[in-house]
């Protein structure tokens, strides 16, 4: 009778676990649709990539979920590339 008590209390933390993580990313996916419609970046389409795979996924459980916030935040977090219009950037001797 306490194994089965204890294999439930399991079961409902996972899927609390699961639907905070899923709420998480829902929260990612909103930052970087607007990030990618006002200025899209690599980063930040590299991780629209990720939220799109997690979604499309029919067998993603909690750990694909923490995989792939972890993997967004990384990537949303990393310094963006510089652009090749540097024009301000050097000095110029003429």
């Amino acid at each position: 009778m306490v194994a089965f008590l204890i294999v439930a209390f399991l079961v409902g933390l996972m899927a609390t676990a699961k639907a905070d993580c899923l709420h998480d990313i829902g929260q990612f996916r909103e930052q970087v649709d607007l990030q990618n419609r006002t200025r899209p970046t690599a980063q930040s389409q590299a991780a629209a990539r990720e939220i799109q795979k997690l979604e499309r996924s029919e067998s993603a459980d909690e750990i694909d979920c923490v995989n792939t916030l972890v993997k967004v935040r990384q990537m949303l977090a990393s310094p963006i590339a510089p652009t090749g219009d540097d024009r301000y950037a050097k000095d110029r001797h003429e």
